[in-house]
């Protein structure tokens, strides 16, 4: 049953989130780091132009505009056409990316993005990029990052399955339906997979324009056993749905814990 609530959660409380049903409000992470996802220029568009983009980094959702990831941390950055096939991506200058070729085929496309993984580990000095715990004194805590994100776009209508393509990243949203179907007050599916199988997990969800406050959404659900969510389309417009999951780092002398993210970005007319 959905309960219509506003209020602000300053901590992020999984067995809460797990014992709640699909609640809209407002819902602030605590911050640890910076979420990464993909703002397209259009999501939907005429054949024979290219995709635009830009790599929004930071800790509140404003759709194209606000912070960018320095291009120094990207590891990889592509798109599937309607048939699966990679398609390269360039970049314009340090903060916005084009696909290098235009878009032909009508249907849906696929834009996904890896960051380089790396360590953040904080002392009483403060923090230190790129290092693990070995060599530094006075750790307080070490985490190793993972970042995925992914993006759906649409030459005209909807068309092909690629938008539901497991990619294997280490924490993965998959989408279920093609959101160029949905409407406001439509729900949209979701699968959360970790190292390849279903995660049960809380999954955050906002739309470009909801809050300027950093870490609101204004969505907040649980994926099942089977790692199926649905979000509730509150509002047409930009959509922007979270995960993030941690797991002990393999060799604690070394760091704390392993911290992933994935994102998913689309628009909903």
């Amino acid at each position: 049953m959905e309960v219509s609530i506003m209020k602000t959660f300053v901590k992020k409380t999984v067995v809460l989130l797990l014992g709640m049903a699909l609640v809209p409000g407002i819902f602030c992470l605590q911050a640890f780091a910076h979420d990464m996802w993909l703002n397209m220029r259009h999501y939907t568009f005429e054949a024979g132009n290219p995709a635009y983009l830009t790599i929004g980094y930071g800790h509140y959702f404003a759709g194209p505009g606000g912070e960018f990831m320095p291009q120094e941390y990207l590891d990889e950055l592509l798109m599937f056409d309607p048939d699966g096939r990679n398609m390269k991506i360039k970049a314009d200058n340090e903060v916005e990316y084009q696909s290098e070729e235009p878009l032909q085929k009508t249907g849906t496309y696929l834009v996904v993005a890896k960051k380089k993984g790396g360590f953040f580990t904080k002392t009483t000095e403060g923090w230190q990029r790129g290092h693990s715990k070995k060599g530094l004194r006075n750790v307080i805590r070490c985490s190793y990052s993972e970042k995925y994100a992914k993006a759906i776009v649409n030459i005209g209508n909807g068309r092909g399955n690629v938008f539901s393509k497991t990619l294997g990243h280490k924490l993965e949203i998959v989408p279920l339906q093609d959101p160029s179907e949905l409407r406001e007050g439509d729900y949209m599916p979701v699968k959360v997979l970790f190292e390849g199988k279903p995660l049960q997990a809380p999954v955050y969800a906002t739309y470009a324009g909801f809050s300027t406050e950093k870490n609101a959404f204004a969505y907040a659900t649980k994926t099942n056993k089977e790692g199926v969510a649905k979000v509730k389309i509150l509002k047409s417009g930009v959509w922007l749905v979270i995960v993030k999951h941690e797991v002990p780092y393999p060799d604690p002398a070394e760091c704390d814990k392993i911290s992933c993210s994935a994102a998913l970005t689309f628009e909903v007319k």
